[in-house]
């Protein structure tokens, strides 16, 4: 019996030269019309006990859906971070890219939810919150700018090149507030130490590869889960990933031109409060790891 990968190979074996031809023709001709703001840009999060993903009953729900799962927001799809036996692996592998940090105004889930507006720090460094008893910073009357009433999040968000089981690469984004916020600081930091073998300092975000799993913290008002990276790679050791740093070459080129813009009403998880997200940090600096993101 013929198994399935050998016909593969025999049918790519046979394909005709002309038939490549047209195919190669035919990719121009039929060119579509669609910009970059016709797609979409993934966002990758961590499914937590109170992700809509993980409740029975709640329309976005998944069956085999568990926390620590990474969640694609665009295929839908779950990338997990734990084996059978709950021991820690890897979810997936990120070349990064660009990073930024930003204040966001979302209006509470309470509220009905949605993003308002994203501020630079130096703006959202100005805005006056106070924290509720969900280690939620809301805006105060008397703020500058923003809505009393509204939530504001401390974000940091990361634009990656993720890499798939077969090698193939695409554009995410992980934006990270609260208890997230450490584990993105962490991940600048080894950033800032990339180096050739001969200890030249490199500068670019884009020379190292990072395996992205989950980690779990608790205290005594409950569990969560927060990302972890380790460097695993990068180009001078592989030069397989050349095409993957220069595709993030030219893939940041666009960010830096706005030709690709984070569209953060998009995200759905820990960052937005409308869709059962974490709890912000404070507006003057990075959250405490006891804080729950819940």
């Amino acid at each position: 019996m013929t198994k399935k990968n050998e016909v593969a190979k025999k049918g790519e074996d046979q394909l005709p030269a002309e038939f490549m031809d047209e195919l190669l023709a035919d990719g121009d001709q039929y060119k579509e019309t669609m910009g970059k703001d016709d797609m979409s840009i993934a966002f990758k999060v961590i499914l937590q006990s109170l992700s809509p993903q993980c409740t029975k009953g709640e329309p976005e729900f998944i069956k085999g859906a568990e926390p620590s799962d990474i969640f694609d927001t665009v295929t839908g799809t779950l990338i997990k971070t734990r084996d059978d036996d709950d021991n820690e692996i890897e979810g997936f592998r990120v070349m990064p890219v660009h990073y930024k940090r930003s204040f966001i105004e979302w209006v509470p889930r309470s509220a009905g939810g949605g993003i308002v507006q994203e501020y630079s720090v130096e703006d959202g460094l100005s805005i006056v919150t106070a924290r509720n008893d969900q280690n939620q910073d809301i805006i105060q009357p008397g703020s500058p700018i923003g809505k009393p009433g509204n939530q504001l999040n401390d974000t940091h968000t990361h634009i990656m090149m993720a890499f798939n089981d077969d090698g193939a690469y695409e554009p995410i984004v992980m934006t990270m507030t609260s208890t997230q916020i450490k584990p993105s600081k962490d991940l600048n930091n080894m950033v800032s130490k990339h180096h050739l073998a001969n200890g030249t300092p490199m500068s670019q975000r884009f020379f190292g590869v990072y395996g992205v799993t989950t980690k779990r913290r608790s205290n005594d008002q409950g569990s969560w889960y927060v990302w972890n990276f380790t460097k695993v790679d990068d180009v001078e050791a592989n030069p397989s990933l050349m095409p993957a740093y220069r595709a993030s070459k030219e893939f940041l080129a666009g960010v830096l031109a706005g030709e690709h813009k984070v569209d953060h009403s998009k995200a759905e998880g820990e960052v937005n409060p409308s869709t059962g997200g974490e709890a912000s940090p404070g507006a003057g600096g990075g959250a405490s790891d006891e804080e729950v993101p819940f």
